[in-house]
């Protein structure tokens, strides 16, 4: 008999009200920590799309036009001998990683695996992801029910979210046809449901489509095209921003000691100051709690109060504390509103002097938080500023 878990319980008012980070990407769009099922049809490059993906997050490269997190990766190539590997990988790329690791053998779920992955964890602090090519490989139960596809999928799951990796099982897709791409995935809907995310490769005349979906990304359909060993994405890649939200936060409040208002009126006065920049009302309290460090760290308090019906959101600036020194931070995306235009929204706003703010004492510095990160981001800033006056400005690098 299992041991009988205690059960905690919290409020939706604790959870909306609690700073959390936002969505973590390891490939931008496609792939975060948690379970991921790549099942594709037989033979059509499942295993040549993978060792892309794996070259790409230990380089730091783009992969299918998207950015990822540079970073460790295990590729557990159960089926593969270490000859077929050196093949794909000069096939692949003529720079190796240090950051790509692979293993031929894995135990299998409940016969050790689980151990196998925290092990890889401690051996490689920066570990990203881990492929486990394929999931048939490594699973003891030969039953065919919901239930046993589930369990086994959610020990891999646990271990996932407790060492803050993706874990990507490759798989097959049935013979039988389906409109609906998940429905291709060999086994029961238990592999489907427990996963976090799924990508589905069917093929569509001599290209390809890679179907994703998942609880932490929207869903997508990438037309693909095979040129030689290398998937090439055949759509327009998206335009990838870098997330300046705090910078625009911090920008904001500079010259001010304080603002007052409904979430509505605060972004009709950011839309006015920053008028390439998006705000929505409804999202404004949580993109503040994702964000809760960097903002803090920039001298900014926030907290928000319901009164005769309305909630309004008070968010204040302390000078004292702002790591950037009172520098401007997004002057590129800063551009001057119109005086008349902008009256109207400076008067829907009311200045709060003597609203007090909670103060963190050990807000963590910009320079110690998320260096990398803001480096890019800085460099993106430079680079855009002089592609303008078409100059050609190499890719960056933070090494």
């Amino acid at each position: 008999m299992t041991e009988r878990k205690k059960i905690n319980f919290i409020s939706s008012v604790e959870i909306m009200n609690t700073p959390m980070k936002k969505q973590r990407f390891i490939v931008e769009g496609i792939i975060y920590p948690g379970i991921h099922i790549l099942s594709g049809d037989p033979k059509i490059g499942k295993s040549w799309m993978m060792l892309d993906m794996c070259l790409a997050v230990a380089k730091g490269e783009n992969f299918l036009g998207r950015k990822t997190e540079q970073g460790q990766v295990v590729y557990m190539a159960l089926e593969d001998t270490f000859v077929s590997l050196q093949s794909r990988m000069y096939e692949l790329t003529d720079e190796p990683s240090e950051n790509l690791f692979f293993t031929l053998l894995a135990n299998s779920i409940g016969n050790g695996l689980e151990e196998d992955l925290r092990e890889c964890k401690k051996m490689f602090l920066d570990l990203k992801m881990v492929v486990i090519d394929t999931l048939q490989k490594i699973r003891n139960n030969i039953d065919t029910k919901y239930g046993a596809d589930y369990q086994e999928l959610s020990i891999l799951k646990s271990i996932a979210d407790q060492l803050g990796i993706a874990i990507v099982l490759v798989h097959h897709n049935r013979k039988a046809r389906d409109s609906n791409p998940n429905n291709l995935i060999s086994g029961t809907n238990g592999i489907a449901g427990c996963a976090d995310g799924l990508l589905v490769f069917t093929r569509n005349g001599e290209n390809a489509m890679l179907h994703i979906s998942g609880r932490g990304a929207l869903s997508l359909e990438l037309n693909l095209k095979r040129e030689k060993s290398k998937w090439i994405l055949l759509d327009e890649a998206p335009e990838s921003a870098p997330d300046i939200f705090s910078f625009t936060i911090h920008d904001f409040m500079l010259g001010k000691n304080s603002v007052s208002g409904t979430a509505s009126e605060i972004c009709s006065m950011l839309k006015e100051k920053f008028l390439e920049q998006e705000f929505n009302s409804n999202w404004l309290y949580r993109d503040l709690l994702q964000h809760d460090n960097e903002i803090r760290a920039l001298g900014i308090d926030y907290g928000k109060t319901k009164s005769n019906g309305t909630r309004k959101i008070f968010i204040g600036y302390a000078a004292d504390r702002d790591s950037s020194g009172g520098k401007i931070l997004c002057s590129e995306n800063a551009v001057p509103a119109d005086p008349e235009s902008s009256s109207n929204a400076d008067d829907n706003l009311i200045e709060v002097d003597s609203v007090e703010f909670p103060r963190e004492e050990n807000a963590v510095p910009v320079k110690q938080m998320q260096g990398e990160a803001l480096i890019a981001m800085a460099a993106e800033m430079m680079k855009r500023s002089v592609l303008k006056q078409g100059v050609t400005v190499p890719a960056f690098s933070a090494d």
